[in-house]
């Protein structure tokens, strides 16, 4: 805890250190953060109680649904809440969620589930200015689910595969790391955070950044990595078409500073583009706000 409260885009963390908190953070996106769950698991340590929790709390959320939604739509209300977690970090499209069902009832319940704080939307936002809630497309947006314990057990992502994430390839690996940086935001700013993304589609290709925030008058791109290397294309097209003088990457990595020079790709052959990369440890997503007030 120590050299979590005291990290910065500076630290130099002993590697044992590092190990020990990306460890704890991999049992995080297991036990999640509902305090049953939580309680559970800091009295006896064991898993398989925990995923009992879980079930308890899901079907306990299925069984409450019948109080807010007409038999025809309870079904539908229920499948969509299953289908959610299995779409972490991705564009919401309708007929992923309920294939055969009119979009108008599938956007009513994802409306239910979102004033039930169920789930949070993600809007993309064209970030042409602050705030970015006033720029945004609301018919474009993705979904975080209210906790990322629950979410893995409806995934039904076991703690042995959990547990081998370096060794196994899991289909939504990026799903999980960005529902967990959305989920701690989202606690940061009190359960309003007003989460943003932004993306392009172009014949050339389309471009997304995970996440977008604004911090006083500076609008910051977010990206998440799963692991500890991926590519910045999306990044770099936010910095060129943006303007943006920092951004902010989350990964396995140790913390780091780095001044980034890069030729992207534009209508007319490319352009060099530069900007200050900010990277942090994903376990390390809630001293975000704190870091850069000390920029």
């Amino acid at each position: 805890m120590n050299y979590l409260n005291e990290i910065t885009f500076n630290s130099q963390l002993p590697e044992n250190a590092h190990r020990c908190l990306l460890s704890l953070y991999r049992r995080y996106l297991y036990v999640g953060g509902m305090p049953e769950a939580v309680s559970i698991f800091k009295d006896n340590g064991s898993l398989s109680e925990v995923a009992d929790v879980h079930s308890e709390i899901i079907d306990t959320y299925i069984d409450d649904f019948a109080k807010y939604a007409r038999e025809q739509n309870l079904a539908l209300l229920q499948r969509i809440f299953a289908s959610i977690p299995r779409m972490l970090g991705q564009k919401i499209k309708y007929v992923n969620l309920a294939h055969g069902e009119r979009a108008v009832h599938v956007r009513s319940m994802i409306e239910l589930l979102i004033k039930s704080q169920v789930v949070l939307p993600i809007y993309h936002s064209h970030c042409s200015g602050i705030p970015l809630g006033a720029d945004i497309d609301p018919s474009v947006f993705k979904l975080s689910f209210l906790d990322i314990g629950l979410a893995n057990h409806i995934c039904g992502l076991d703690w042995q595969t959990l547990s081998e994430y370096d060794f196994v390839r899991l289909v939504n690996e990026g799903g999980i790391a960005e529902q967990f940086v959305s989920q701690q935001l989202a606690w940061i700013g009190k359960g309003k955070p007003n989460l943003t993304y932004w993306h392009r589609e172009g014949r050339r290709g389309n471009a997304e950044v995970d996440l977008t925030i604004a911090f006083g008058s500076t609008i910051y791109p977010i990206e998440v990595k799963a692991g500890k290397s991926g590519s910045l294309k999306s990044l770099q097209q936010f910095v060129l078409r943006k303007h943006a003088v920092r951004a902010v990457r989350f990964d396995l990595n140790p913390p780091s500073r780095q001044n980034i020079s890069h030729l992207a790709k534009t209508k007319n052959g490319t352009e060099k583009i530069s900007y200050e990369l900010l990277s942090l440890p994903l376990y390390a997503v809630g001293e975000l706000y704190l870091l850069l007030a000390d920029e």
